[in-house]
């Protein structure tokens, strides 16, 4: 006997081994079929390692809408991510709204404390002004006055506002083109009053310097 006739003989035993198979599993699928066995049971634990046409309830047949199915599944994915990407677009625009209200909010609460300090340089700067204006007439009130009479009222009044009212002697007399009588009322001062006074007018700038 020759190697190729064991072949041969090796392949139709094969096919019909492979015959008597594929009958069996048909006969036990009419069997089903007929009600008389459970082919899943019988061939249960073999049916994924069977092709296609021997498993039951299965056939091999085109889909002809798969296409059609896949490209709807890639456009409703595509449509989620653009609805995620909006909806995040949206929370970052709300996040930046929430932002630019507690920034509106603190500029409102700069602006009125601003307008705050205003009012108040505002009326520091009238109470200013008052007091120069009554500076005025004070210097102008004591230089009128005899001169002893004019340095009792003085050295009853405090240092800081006394110096003032010296300066604006000295600043009148300057304008006018007149001697001041600022050394003439130090001399008529208590010694003690009249040293304090020209001490503190030195430190501040002296006699005859107002910055007013």
């Amino acid at each position: 006997m020759t190697a190729g006739s064991i072949i041969s003989g090796l392949i139709k035993v094969i096919f019909l081994i492979l015959l008597i198979f594929a009958l069996m599993l048909g006969g036990l699928y009419w069997f089903d079929y007929l009600r008389i066995i459970d082919y899943r049971k019988v061939i249960g634990p073999f049916e994924q390692y069977l092709p296609a046409f021997l498993r039951r309830g299965e056939k091999v047949e085109d889909d002809p809408h798969l296409l059609e199915r896949e490209f709807l599944g890639k456009k409703e994915q595509v449509l989620e991510e653009k609805i995620r990407g909006i909806e995040l677009r949206a929370q970052e625009l709300d996040e930046k709204e929430l932002r630019l209200i507690e920034m509106e909010a603190k500029l409102v609460e700069e602006a009125k404390r601003l307008e705050e300090e205003k009012k108040v340089l505002s009326e520091k700067q009238r109470e200013y002004d008052n007091y120069r204006e009554n500076i005025k007439k004070q210097a102008e009130y004591f230089v009128s006055m005899p001169p002893q009479a004019a340095v009792e009222r003085l050295s009853k009044m405090d240092d800081l506002l006394v110096i003032d009212i010296l300066r604006q002697i000295d600043k009148n007399a300057q304008e006018t083109g007149t001697l001041s009588i600022v050394p003439y009322y130090l001399s008529l001062m208590d010694p003690e009053k009249a040293v304090s006074v020209q001490r503190k007018m030195t430190k501040a700038g002296g006699i005859g310097n107002d910055d007013s």
